[in-house]
């Protein structure tokens, strides 16, 4: 009857000594793993920024896909040849196009879907930077294009995720449009509420992206082929609240996070919080 007790105890010690163990284990000198909070906010986070560049989702690069085949269509001997441009008006006084687009993709009632409509404006800059109405006029072909996002509404769906678009606005410069290649820099933002949903868990981001576009370049009416031909650099910024409405694994309700984007052979790598991300420019969908 002596003996359990004696065991009892040495069990006692022994759960002690790895409960020190463990605790000098995480002294201030050493590295802290990432919480499962931070890697799950890390993930959704990236998710929502390859969506918000993606070509198929009316992302960064489908706007510049407009920009590409603006710049490449309106010319003196058909002012809007692409269909995605009929809705396109010119005022003489301030050298300025406004076009504005509407498209949908899939089946409304399924997945993949998009919806986006879109408000731009364009104007030609010659050499001497005076604006002209078209990309060629009487054999001078522009040098610049200011290139702006007033407005966009949106709205689509993958398997595990819906965004829905609240603002949008854009501001670039491109140079180069008297060459064959578009070189691109600038400023984009966006706010939307992007909704994550697997049969484990539900979770909301609502929140804004900012991006700085250094150098995109891309081939002036770049065709069907133009998530792969898109290059450069943006690096920007993503906040957002979250909402969980099912699951237990997410403890951050807000997220902070600074991105830089490298754009290249139909990929978009995403380095976020010390990780990277890589995603497809078409889709938006994140490489397992």
């Amino acid at each position: 009857m002596t003996t359990r007790p004696a065991k009892t105890s040495l069990l006692a010690l022994l759960a002690l000594l790895a409960a020190a163990l463990l605790l000098a284990g995480c002294g201030n000198d050493d590295p802290v793993a990432p919480s499962a909070s931070d890697v799950t906010a890390d993930a959704d986070a990236a998710g929502v920024i390859a969506a918000d560049v993606a070509t198929d989702n009316g992302g960064l690069t489908d706007q510049i896909a407009d920009l590409t085949v603006a710049v490449g269509g309106l010319d003196a001997a058909k002012a809007v040849p692409d269909p995605r441009f009929q809705n396109a008006t010119y005022d003489p006084a301030s050298g300025t196009w406004t076009i504005t687009v509407e498209r949908e993709r899939g089946d409304p009632e399924g997945v993949p879907y998009a919806h986006i409509t879109r408000e731009y404006t364009l104007r030609f800059l010659d050499a001497e930077g005076q604006p002209q109405p078209f990309r060629i006029v009487d054999g001078d072909t522009a040098r610049t294009v200011e290139f702006a996002i007033v407005a966009g509404t949106g709205t689509h769906r993958t398997l595990r995720f819906e965004q829905n678009l609240d603002a949008l606005a854009a501001a670039f410069v491109v140079t180069g449009v008297n060459t064959d290649l578009l070189t691109i820099n600038g400023t984009y933002s966006r706010d939307a509420s992007n909704r994550f949903e697997t049969p484990r868990f539900t979770r909301t981001l609502a929140g804004a992206f900012d991006a700085e576009l250094i150098d995109v370049t891309v081939p002036r009416g770049a065709g069907h082929d133009f998530s792969q031909a898109v290059s450069g650099t943006i690096t920007g910024s993503y906040v957002a609240d979250i909402t969980v409405e099912r699951g237990d694994d997410y403890l951050e309700r807000h997220v902070d996070r600074t991105f830089t984007i490298v754009f290249g052979d139909g990929e978009a790598t995403i380095a976020l919080n010390g990780r990277h991300y890589v995603a497809n420019v078409a889709t938006g969908e994140l490489a397992d």
